[in-house]
């Protein structure tokens, strides 16, 4: 059974995402006649066109950021204790918990910003991709040592599975040769526009959603003792 840590982390961490999600559509302000569009919208221009109503936008980000650590809590509190995969587990919850600190600094560093922005970008997606791979090399591994002693733990099959999906739309989102041309506009009758499908914007987006994801499959991991 799950522990109430467990539960109230799981919780939290959904409400969070859901959070942003909901006060981002709620919140954004039309500028340069752009409605809100996730392939569109970079997520730090929520909080630039919400005035008054920023913190409702930023406190759901800084509450996700935390929460991305909490499989560290859960970890420490013998949850998903595989012996052997100790030390493999707390690098899981670490590269998780600094992949949700970058996207908070992801929405203080605008493209105005725009060495900062990138540089961060890139350490987001980077960690947003080991945090995928090595959970589904966890996950795999935890099932064949439970497998060897009679245990068939589909749970872990859907996890790793999941993981694994998750984490070759990460890579996809990585190799994608339009992120070279970020800033691209599109030129309509003598003036420049943002195109309605915006790289970076929407590998922002991108990037949170596979995180949100890859770390649900890790918290279901951590069921399994």
């Amino acid at each position: 059974m799950p522990s109430v840590s467990w539960i109230v982390s799981l919780a939290l961490f959904l409400l969070s995402f859901a959070g942003i999600i909901f006060s981002a559509f709620l919140f954004f302000r039309p500028f340069d006649e752009y409605d809100f569009s996730f392939m569109r919208v970079y997520p730090f221009e929520v909080i630039r066109t919400a005035e008054k109503n920023a913190k409702y936008y930023t406190f759901p980000i800084y509450l996700f950021s935390g929460m991305c650590f909490s499989p560290l809590i859960l970890i420490g509190e013998g949850m998903g204790k595989l012996v052997a995969l100790n030390p493999l587990s707390i690098i899981i919850a670490c590269a998780f918990g600094l992949a949700g600190l970058c996207f908070v600094f992801v929405n203080v560093f605008d493209v105005t910003h725009t060495k900062a922005h990138i540089i961060l970008f890139t350490i987001f997606a980077f960690l947003t991709l080991l945090g995928g791979v090595l959970t589904t090399v966890r996950g795999i591994i935890a099932f064949d040592l439970l497998s060897k002693h009679g245990s068939k733990e589909y749970l872990l099959m859907i996890s790793y599975i999941l993981s694994e999906l998750v984490t070759v739309f990460v890579l996809v989102i990585m190799l994608n040769p339009k992120l070279r041309l970020w800033a691209k506009l599109d030129k309509v009758e003598d003036e420049y526009v943002r195109p309605k499908r915006f790289p970076l914007a929407y590998s922002e987006w991108g990037l949170l959603l596979s995180l949100f994801i890859i770390e649900i499959s890790y918290f279901l991991q951590l069921l399994i003792k």
